[in-house]
């Protein structure tokens, strides 16, 4: 007589309630009449929970979940982590909206060539443009802007007028200090902040007429940039015909010639404010007047590198005065061309 098993008696088998189908007593007659069928495949019951993976992690290799240690629950985290994509960068992706890994791959990419597009920038902007030598005219801070901007206006308060050099350990002049720290330096941020305000100014000057169009902000734009390189221009012609030694830097010629358009800006907003004829021409005088003694003081240095010997007037010397009152007066001729 056939005896069940231990698990059959705690499942509470009967051998005698077994019946076979029909299907087994047709096809193998008798056979199945004597024999007990096994008991039925029990699947096995996991013992730890089953984590919820993140949709852009990557799955654990098969080889690695047979490996899985007895009791140890952290095992799907750490190994998540492994084989994941960094999860720094999975946040910072996540929160624009890019969970795809092949959409982070792309962003990693376009972040890698970007970098090595700046790079390849520099090195080659560096071959025609002293880029540190730049940055010394735009170090400057909001209270440096601020006295610049009152002596442009008012020259006739300030004093002194020289100009602050940087020597080394062992005394020799390696050059200027910069804007930051001396006010008589020229800087390169009140001269382009201007002209880009000079520009806009005459694009709503135009609109209020009813004849904008945006090739006035070009034109007005190369007509500004033209006349500043010919003032330059013709300072290093003079240099050069004068034969005066000088170090000075075309970046400098630049800054000065380009403080007049803080006059041109204050007499253009005196015509836009609907003020008379004789108010604005006074204003653009004045403005003209006070850029020309802010020059010829600002420049001394320039056309008179020598000019703390005292020497008598010789006609070298005569020349050069000469050259420098005619840079301050060519700003009435310039300011005029502007406002027009």
């Amino acid at each position: 007589m056939y005896q069940p098993n231990a698990y059959q008696q705690q499942q509470g088998y009967d051998p005698n309630s077994y019946t076979p189908s029909p299907q087994n007593q047709k096809g193998h007659g008798s056979t199945f009449a004597n024999s007990r069928s096994p008991p039925p495949l029990q699947h096995p019951v996991p013992q730890h929970p089953i984590l919820n993976f993140r949709a852009d992690a990557a799955s654990p290799s098969p080889q690695m979940s047979h490996q899985q240690p007895q009791g140890n629950m952290n095992y799907y985290p750490q190994q998540q982590a492994g084989n994941a994509y960094p999860q720094q960068n999975s946040n910072i992706y996540s929160q624009f909206g890019f969970n795809d890994p092949a959409a982070q791959m792309g962003m990693q990419f376009a972040g890698n060539a970007m970098a090595q597009g700046t790079a390849y920038v520099e090195q080659n902007l560096n071959r025609w443009v002293n880029i540190p030598a730049v940055k010394h005219y735009f170090n400057v801070n909001n209270l440096y802007v601020i006295n610049k901007m009152r002596i442009l206006l008012f020259p006739w308060r300030h004093s002194p007028w020289t100009r602050m050099a940087r020597r080394s350990d062992t005394g020799q002049m390696e050059g200027y200090a910069a804007p930051r720290e001396d006010i008589n330096s020229p800087d390169l941020y009140i001269p382009v902040m201007a002209f880009v305000t000079y520009v806009l100014l005459c694009g709503l000057a135009a609109g209020r007429k009813g004849s904008f169009h945006p090739e006035v902000l070009g034109f007005t734009a190369s007509a500004s940039l033209a006349i500043v390189f010919t003032e330059v221009l013709l300072i290093r012609l003079g240099v050069y015909l004068l034969s005066i030694p000088s170090d000075t830097s075309v970046l400098d010629l630049v800054a000065y010639s380009g403080y007049k358009f803080v006059g041109v800006i204050v007499t253009t907003a005196m015509k836009q404010l609907g003020f008379g004829g004789w108010a604005v021409y006074g204003v653009f005088l004045y403005t003209a007047l006070s850029c020309g003694f802010f020059l010829l003081r600002s420049m001394r240095y320039l056309a008179l590198p020598d000019a703390g010997n005292a020497s008598t007037m010789n006609p070298q010397r005569k020349r050069r005065m000469w050259f420098l009152l005619m840079i301050a007066a060519s700003q009435l001729l310039f300011m005029f061309v502007l406002i027009k």
